[in-house]
């Protein structure tokens, strides 16, 4: 079937056999489920009785209930599939089906938490509902009366069966407690503080997708309750936490916030020791502007005079400025306002970035001059994390901006602990292994 054709079925109570291809998934079910849950034992199920429930699908053919089995089908070969075409009321209707027709399955928090984000509409109209009702009953002047059996109320054109959710009458005050009843996350606090951290892990996505699946990870195997408190971190320590994990320099996030503290430790005796950080790097008049506590100068060449690098030039301090003409300098233009040091000189200069040693003529640097001992020593720590190559994602970008700049603050110089921390724990790791 082409996919531009519009499919239009009979609503039926009875089981109708349509073509696989006449089906679509709905549109949220990936983002409530995803799209990598393994179907081999439904598979190897469906084979072995030659059989399968009907799907529920609307009458454009969008599946309601059924994509596990749908996929499977299509991965036996089936042609047609059996179907109930059922009409829904309200899209709050059908995305209650699509989240009530898996609910005896086995599904990781972070599904559970996404199905109440789904629900959420419909358990806050469960709660005026009851409300509403407890209202009436006292403005008559008579007492709340209890519901049979647990039992909730349920809206009209509901298109379930009452479900028992477990609440007492107090509890059905509050949404989230409708929520985690509905999906089966117990409290409503636990609905809450997922909610909470699936939604700042999905953000995060779009910046560091990495990271926010590692987020995701730690809510699926270690508790909702971590990943909570990951959600409360200061956001650069949040980033940072979550990179040890993922590089396994930490196996916990504990081990994690235990590793920014440390880190955070050294930088404040550092200070103590050096005096404040945030002027220190170059002596004023070196910072090429980039300082904003220094005075705006003229920097890194002598007065305007271009410096020329002999062999005891070995060692210096030099800011890549390579002219855009000629063009042919296309590859190491990359490295442009980065700054690194000689290693050699000859007919051209050898300049170690970290990542990699690269050739540029003397006309494509300038020098730093009178770089003091702190920066000196900041920038050989930077160079030599950039050496190792197998950096996190966020550790890298931390570097990057260190070393297009030569004074740092104290933000700066605790985030470059926090990395080195990560790093060298990461690789005594492997060690030991």
């Amino acid at each position: 079937m082409n996919k531009n054709e519009t499919v239009s079925l009979s609503v039926s109570d009875a089981i109708q056999h349509i073509g696989l291809d006449q089906l679509k998934p709905h549109p949220r079910n990936e983002e409530i489920y995803g799209c990598t849950e393994s179907i081999a034992d439904l598979v190897e199920l469906i084979q072995l009785k030659g059989y399968v429930q009907p799907l529920t699908v609307k009458t454009d053919g969008t599946i309601v209930s059924g994509h596990r089995r749908w996929r499977a089908l299509a991965a036996l070969g089936w042609k047609s599939v059996p179907v109930i075409v059922c009409h829904f009321q309200t899209e709050d209707d059908e995305l209650f089906v699509l989240v009530a027709e898996n609910r005896h399955r086995h599904q990781s928090p972070v599904q559970r938490i996404r199905e109440g984000i789904v629900v959420e509409p419909i358990a806050r109209e469960l709660r005026n509902r009851h409300a509403a009702k407890k209202a009436r009953h006292q403005a008559a002047g008579s007492a709340e009366p209890p519901l049979k059996d647990n039992q909730q109320p349920l809206m009209e054109n509901f298109p379930l069966n009452p479900i028992d959710l477990g609440l007492t009458p107090r509890e059905m005050e509050l949404t989230e407690n409708i929520v985690a009843a509905i999906v089966g996350l117990g409290c409503g606090r636990n609905y809450r503080k997922g909610r909470i951290a699936v939604k700042a892990a999905d953000e995060l996505k779009r910046d560091s997708p990495e990271l926010a699946a590692k987020w995701l990870d730690i809510i699926n195997n270690h508790s909702i309750d971590v990943g909570y408190q990951l959600a409360k971190m200061q956001e650069d320590k949040r980033v940072v936490a979550l990179a040890a994990l993922s590089s396994g320099a930490a196996k916990s996030p504990k081990q994690a916030k235990a590793l920014i503290k440390a880190a955070l430790r050294k930088s404040s005796a550092s200070k103590k020791t050096e005096g404040s950080s945030s002027s220190e790097g170059v002596q004023e008049g070196d910072c090429g502007g980039e300082c904003k506590t220094c005075t705006p100068c003229e920097p890194i060449t002598d007065e305007g005079v271009k410096t020329r690098f002999g062999p005891d030039s070995a060692g210096a301090w030099v800011i890549v400025k390579i002219p855009f003409i000629p063009k042919e300098k296309i590859a190491e233009r990359k490295w442009n306002g980065f700054w690194g040091r000689i290693v050699e000189v000859g007919a051209t200069l050898k300049v170690d970035m970290g990542s990699e040693v690269v050739s540029l003529l003397q006309s494509d640097v300038v020098a730093i001059l009178n770089p003091t001992p702190s920066f000196c020593s900041i920038a050989e720590r930077i160079l030599r994390l950039q050496s190792f190559g197998t950096v996190y994602e966020f550790g890298k970008i931390v570097l990057n901006r260190m070393q297009r700049k030569v004074v740092w603050d104290a933000a700066a110089l605790a985030y470059l602990d926090a990395v080195e921390q990560v790093e060298l724990a990461r690789r005594a790791i492997e060690q030991a292994l």
